[in-house]
C-alpha cells in the first residue's frame, strides 16, 4: 500500500509544474525625431485617456484571426493601468513634436491648462502576423473648457508574433497619434 501511495504521489508531482513567470511591458515615448512642429509656448495638458472595458485589465489583449475572438494572456501583462500608459507616453511624445510647448498629464489639482487634450480609445490591440490597431477619437479643448476641434484616428501598423513586438508597435502607434495631434496644436494661438 505504501508503494501505491508513494507512486501515486510521484505521479501527482510530476504532473504538477511550474508556471513560466510574468513579463510586464511598457509603453514607451519616442526618442527624437525630425519632425517637430513650431507652436507657441503653450501649456498643454493631456487628460486621463478612456479605453473599452475589454482593454481595462493588466492582461495584453490580442484578437483571434476572426477578428472577434480576444485571447487575453496571463502572463503577458501591461506595468500599469493600460489608459494611464497611454497618457503617460501621449504626453511625452507631444512635448518632443512641439518643443515650444510645455506638456504634462493632468492631474487632481487645479491647473489652468491653454489646452487640453482628451482620448477615447476604441481600439488598441493586433492580430498575430497581420496587424496592430489604434482607433480613437481625440479632442482638444481651450482653458474655458470648448470644444476647439474632434478627430479620429486609425492607424495601424505591421505586427510579429511576440508580445516583444506588440508592446513596440503600440508605442509606435501612439507616437503616431501625438503626431496627427500635436499638428493641430501647433496651429493655436495661446
Amino acid at each position: 500500500m505504501k508503494k501505491i501511495c508513494l507512486v501515486a504521489l510521484f505521479l501527482l508531482a510530476s504532473c504538477v509544474g511550474t508556471t513560466p513567470p510574468s513579463k510586464f511591458y511598457v509603453l514607451n515615448s519616442i526618442n527624437s525625431t525630425t519632425n517637430t512642429f513650431d507652436s507657441a509656448k503653450l501649456f498643454i495638458g493631456v487628460g486621463e485617456v478612456n479605453v473599452p472595458m475589454y482593454l481595462d485589465k493588466p492582461q495584453m489583449v490580442m484578437r483571434d484571426k476572426n477578428q472577434v475572438e480576444l485571447n487575453i494572456s496571463e502572463f503577458d501583462r501591461w506595468s500599469e493601468p493600460l489608459g494611464d500608459a497611454i497618457q503617460l507616453a501621449l504626453a511625452d511624445d507631444l512635448a518632443i513634436y512641439l518643443p515650444n510647448a510645455t506638456v504634462k498629464p493632468t492631474s487632481f489639482r487645479e491647473e489652468v491648462f491653454d489646452y487640453v487634450v482628451w482620448v477615447e480609445i476604441n481600439r488598441f490591440d493586433g492580430t498575430w502576423r497581420q496587424n496592430v490597431v489604434l482607433s480613437a477619437w481625440w479632442s482638444i479643448f481651450d482653458k474655458n473648457g470648448k470644444l476647439v476641434l474632434r478627430e479620429k484616428a486609425d492607424l495601424a501598423r505591421s505586427l510579429g508574433k511576440t508580445y516583444d513586438d506588440l508592446a513596440l508597435q503600440n508605442s509606435e502607434l501612439v507616437s503616431e497619434l501625438a503626431e496627427q495631434i500635436a499638428s493641430k496644436l501647433a496651429k493655436l494661438k495661446k
